[in-house]
């Protein structure tokens, strides 16, 4: 299947995300050599399916026209931001993307210096099942890198060697319900540390 320029093989993680391919539960823990053990799988693929649901409902409380509202004001603000049809040509460039999905009214930005690349990776490969839950069932959003290909229905990019400066200042841009990202641009100078220190949390207690 072509999907914006790209050739997208079906795998067992399917073309969308649904409740039945989100779980794909590890044993690895991918932090040190421990082996989880079946207490663990069973409970976390527990908790970890109640916050997918918690999400989908938290998703299906948006407002389309509202959120659209934004991201044409982003886009106008911003007009370096240009739709694409084909990643092809953006492989290896430089810059900041924006992975539009629709139907959940949310959107996801990042930067690379290999643009196409690393959204094909986002498409392909899996959220680690020991890293599905970000935070608690209450406040972890889902990681893009659940979603499935066909789940991006619009990319925006901006070409530009100058990565990372100024990404935090578009994330920013929109209202938090609309932003898929789990933690805040820009570079992560002490890495996960830095990263669990800018954490994005989502109340989805009251749904």
């Amino acid at each position: 299947m072509n999907h914006f320029g790209l050739i997208i093989k079906k795998s067992k993680f399917g073309l969308n995300l649904t409740r039945e391919n989100y779980i794909h539960p590890s044993r690895k823990n991918t932090l040190t050599n421990k082996i989880y053990d079946d207490e663990y799988i069973k409970n976390h693929t527990k908790c970890a399916l109640f916050n997918f649901d918690l999400n989908m409902r938290f998703f299906a409380k948006l407002d389309a026209g509202e959120f659209n509202a934004y991201l044409d004001k982003f886009l106008t603000t911003y007009p370096q931001f240009i739709p694409i049809n084909d990643l092809n040509t953006y492989l290896y460039s430089a810059g900041y993307y924006i992975l539009v999905l629709d139907e959940y009214k949310q959107i996801y930005l990042g930067t690379t210096s290999h643009i196409g690349k690393r959204i094909r990776e986002h498409w392909t490969l899996q959220k680690a099942f020991d890293r599905l839950i970000f935070g608690s069932v209450f406040t972890s959003r889902l990681s893009i890198d659940s979603f499935r290909p066909l789940d991006t229905s619009r990319i925006y990019i901006f070409e530009t060697p100058d990565i990372y400066k100024n990404e935090n200042n578009f994330i920013s841009f929109f209202p938090d319900k609309f932003i898929l990202n789990r933690t805040a641009g820009g570079l992560q100078p002490n890495g996960l540390s830095s990263t669990i220190e800018n954490m994005k949390y989502r109340d989805l207690s009251k749904l």
